[in-house]
């Protein structure tokens, strides 16, 4: 039984827990075997219910995790969004030069200054194409980019406000006390049992060794002889 158990310990291959994206079985063991360690189970009740701490701390610990990973996915939309926004600005600012571009040669030369990825994405957006006229190419950029209204920007502590959801913090904290409620039950549950053990080995009567009661003797003032 000890064996099995250190085993079962050791590589976790029959631990029941699923394991999402981020977690490990070996941080899921280590946490089994400290809590092993620190209560000492003896009998299948006390074992369960460290198995129940067990879940319930890993549960804890998952809660916390899909916190930070959803505050973390907001961030980087925000910023990815403020990047975005940043580099629309940047293009609005050329649209002076192409406004007063006339040629399909001016054009190419302001182009040649926005920078390789400005300049994909203003020939993706205003291509010339065969038929047009080359007056009025850079004149459409223009308009075009001026017409591009970027997103506000989230910054500092604009930032925080639009990451920050209040209604989901509020419900991620109660989840939280929830399973520490929970928590704090399984372990006062455990440690009641232990006291009951230890109080019921102190009151458990001790054997009392009684010398064999003689026969009365017999008439004419001899004991019987015992029998056999």
């Amino acid at each position: 039984m000890g064996n099995k158990k250190r085993n079962v310990l050791k590589h976790g291959a029959n631990a029941r827990e699923v394991m999402l994206w981020g977690e490990k079985y070996k941080d899921y063991e280590a946490l089994r075997a400290g809590l092993y360690q620190e209560f000492s189970p003896s009998g299948s009740t006390e074992e369960h219910l460290v198995e129940t701490l067990l879940n319930l701390l890993w549960r804890r610990q998952r809660l916390e995790l899909h916190e930070q990973i959803e505050l973390q996915q907001r961030l980087d939309k925000v910023r990815a969004d403020n990047e975005v926004s940043q580099h629309i600005d940047n293009l609005r600012s050329f649209a002076p030069e192409f406004a007063k571009a006339t040629t399909v040669e001016q054009v190419e030369g302001v182009l040649a200054g926005t920078g390789p990825s400005y300049t994909y994405t203003i020939r993706v957006r205003w291509p010339f194409q065969t038929g047009d006229d080359p007056q009025k190419w850079g004149p459409k950029i223009a308009e075009g980019l001026l017409a591009w209204e970027p997103a506000r920007r989230h910054e500092e502590a604009d930032e925080f406000i639009e990451i920050l959801d209040l209604d989901e913090f509020d419900m991620t904290l109660d989840r939280i006390e929830r399973l520490d409620t929970m928590i704090d039950r399984t372990i006062k549950r455990l440690m009641q049992v232990k006291t009951m053990k230890q109080m019921h080995r102190q009151l458990e009567p001790k054997l009392i060794d009684v010398e064999p009661i003689k026969k009365p003797p017999a008439a004419g003032g001899t004991e019987t002889p015992p029998s056999g």
